[in-house]
């Protein structure tokens, strides 16, 4: 017999098949979480129940709180214009608050997959609705398939985390075949340069402040105009060749949590310069208005 043909035939053989495989990884990682539960303990995100990392009856309620997607742009000044038309159609699983909260900020810190498993089913209605309801707006040809894109931690968030929390549930998403019908995972976006993000942070904030103090707008508006000012400038489409297949796109931009909407807006203004034709965004949760201040206190350096 040929040589080639025994040595393939050994290699087939000497492989164990590929089920076989993932049954033993599921082992192997199944053994070092129950290893690590008795160096670290495992509680509950929300309630703080033993040996769990989200009980049975908090993740009913994270089901039950994010089971009818809605529109939420309105909580998010930077999303409205200021006759008060949406410059941006966003849609939210659900509010910022309990369960959704809770689970929210312990995956972002430690990327427990239990809790990347409801996140993710959550995030997966949010893209539904927002899918469903897209609408280019006028003055745009779109063409192709629809792509969902995620917006990208910075790199501070990245180092101290080790991992993308947002990046990771679009994947896990994109592997599991849960993306809406006709779209695609496509994280094109990249963020800027540092020093290029500061100069043009720092230019935004001053016209902010001017406009402000200039026509009366009061704290408020000033506010929104900081928080503008620190992501301005702060993404760019990775290269040419992304930027080019970006012309005349559909898209739909995606988020964790939604705030006052600057991140998604600077998103899509990224997008939008390369040709793209954003029908919206998606989020996990949203913060109320008049929540928002705590909500921000809470989440801290997780807000990344």
């Amino acid at each position: 017999m040929d040589r080639a043909v025994l040595a393939e035939s050994a290699a087939r053989h000497a492989a164990p098949p590929a089920g076989a495989v993932r049954r033993l990884a599921a082992a192997a990682l199944k053994s070092w979480s129950e290893l690590l539960s008795l160096v670290v303990p495992v509680e509950c995100a929300a309630c703080l129940a033993p040996d769990t990392p989200l009980c049975a009856p908090c993740a009913r309620s994270l089901r039950r709180a994010t089971a009818a997607p809605r529109r939420v742009e309105e909580h998010a000044p930077s999303l409205m214009t200021y006759d008060g038309e949406p410059f941006l159609r966003a849609v939210a699983a659900g509010c910022y608050r309990g369960e959704i909260a809770h689970a929210v900020l312990a995956f972002k810190r430690h990327g427990t997959p239990a809790l990347a498993a409801e996140l993710a089913s959550a995030l997966a209605r949010s893209l539904k609705a927002a899918v469903g309801s897209g609408v280019p707006r006028a003055g745009f040809r779109a063409r192709g398939e629809l792509w969902i894109v995620p917006v990208p931690t910075s790199t501070a968030a990245f180092v101290r985390r080790g991992f993308d929390p947002l990046g990771l549930l679009v994947a896990r998403l994109s592997r599991e075949g849960r993306l809406p019908g006709g779209t695609a995972r496509a994280p094109v976006l990249r963020r800027r340069r540092q020093r290029i993000h500061e100069l043009l942070s720092s230019a935004v904030s001053a016209a902010a402040e001017w406009t402000g103090a200039g026509h009366g707008a009061g704290q408020k508006s000033l506010r929104r105009g900081q928080r503008r000012g620190r992501v301005a400038g702060s993404f760019e489409v990775r290269g040419s060749r992304a930027r080019r297949s970006l012309a005349g796109r559909r898209v739909v931009v995606v988020d964790d949590v939604l705030t006052t909407g600057a991140t998604l807006r600077e998103a899509t203004r990224a997008l939008e310069d390369a040709g793209a034709v954003v029908l919206g965004a998606a989020v996990i949760c949203f913060v109320p208005v008049p929540e928002r201040q705590h909500a921000e206190d809470s989440q801290s350096a997780d807000t990344e």
